[in-house]
């Protein structure tokens, strides 16, 4: 890892002009009617209006993320934090790896890393998506430096028979709350109806990569759908979806899925990987309906010591862009001087 050292974003003239251009020559007849092609992706003349503005009106690209202000300076009487957010390697600005074997194992030593580097030797993490699977990773292996995790997206394995034959049992009659039951719908459709996104990004990340780095207007309808349907409602604008699609257009997007490919162990439930192995600090989860992976706590208890467990009834997969404020008060009640970790290590 190279030294630490302040980085300036800076994207070059060319590559600006460049994107113009393919946006001005982008062929946008799909050849398909003015109708929403279904409830979860976006129709035509939509996604056309996006295109045009952004071809018309490129603005800045980069905003600051909504929930680091809640953080580090929240209301009086609240906890506050010092925030280090990585980019995980490949995506938008972060640098990639060029070997293949970068797992979620790796990300999460070299999020170690850079704590350690930056002079961090205890600390606590917060994560979801891929986040949340590498701050599992900093836990099990890293158990000095992480006292404890908050996390907005498990993966999880069924209850064991005989490991835990009173969850196994309430597995097997589907025996679990309303709720539950309605996450475990939710978690169904996306693991049924939704995941295919997933399977060329795990089996085909350089192929894909190709197709999406050489073209902005590709990049940007591969997001409006996930955005669109992975989140509760949320209303977004132009400018937001033009910044979340070049923010992965500027970076490698073969390098940003490689990490699909090299997690396939814990996509497809291998007990060996972390989802078999037990996380002895503190963790806390915070639920929320519209998310892609919804487990009951029965689940999680078999593999995580968990301290803090709030459903939320609004929200989703981008929590923390959607509804800063309801993630933001969990965490910081999870990690407040009264919460369950300060309460546990007094």
């Amino acid at each position: 890892m190279a030294g630490i050292a302040p980085f300036k974003i800076h994207v070059p003239d060319s590559l600006l002009e460049e994107v113009k251009i393919k946006l001005k020559y982008a062929r946008l007849d799909n050849g398909m009617a003015d109708v929403e092609w279904n409830d979860l992706e976006i129709g035509h003349s939509a996604f056309k209006e996006v295109v045009e503005f952004w071809r018309d009106e490129p603005g800045s690209f980069l905003e600051a993320t909504k929930i680091l202000p809640l953080l580090v300076n929240p209301p009086e009487g609240k906890q506050a934090f010092h925030v280090v957010a990585p980019s995980i390697p490949g995506y938008g600005f972060s640098q990639y790896s060029k070997k293949s074997g970068f797992g979620l194992e790796q990300h999460a030593a070299c999020f170690a890393l850079l704590m350690k580097r930056l002079g961090y030797e205890k600390y606590v993490c917060q994560g979801g998506d891929w986040g949340s699977s590498i701050v599992r990773y900093m836990a099990l292996n890293h158990p000095d430096a992480v006292q404890a995790i908050h996390i907005n997206m498990f993966l999880a394995l069924p209850p064991d028979s005989k490991k835990a034959p009173e969850k196994y049992a309430r597995y097997q009659k589907n025996d679990y709350t309303e709720q539950e039951l309605k996450n475990l719908e939710r978690t169904h459709w996306f693991a049924t109806e939704e995941r295919g996104y997933q399977r060329i990004q795990e089996t085909k990340p350089v192929t894909l990569g190709y197709a999406l780095h050489d073209s902005p207007v590709g990049m940007l309808a591969w997001f409006v759908g996930k955005l669109k349907a992975w989140t509760d409602g949320y209303p977004w604008t132009k400018e937001e979806l033009i910044h979340w699609a070049f923010i992965h257009y500027v970076g490698s997007p073969s390098a940003a899925m490689q990490i699909y490919k090299e997690a396939e162990a814990v996509l497809n439930d291998n007990p060996d990987s972390m989802l078999g192995r037990y996380i002895s600090q503190p963790v806390g989860g915070s639920l929320f309906p519209k998310e892609l992976w919804l487990y009951p706590r029965d689940w999680l208890s078999e593999t995580c010591n968990i301290q803090f467990w709030r459903q939320h009834q609004k929200g989703g997969h981008f929590i923390a862009w959607e509804r800063p404020e309801t993630l933001a008060n969990d965490v910081a009640e999870y990690y407040s001087k009264s919460g369950p970790v300060f309460g546990l290590q007094s």
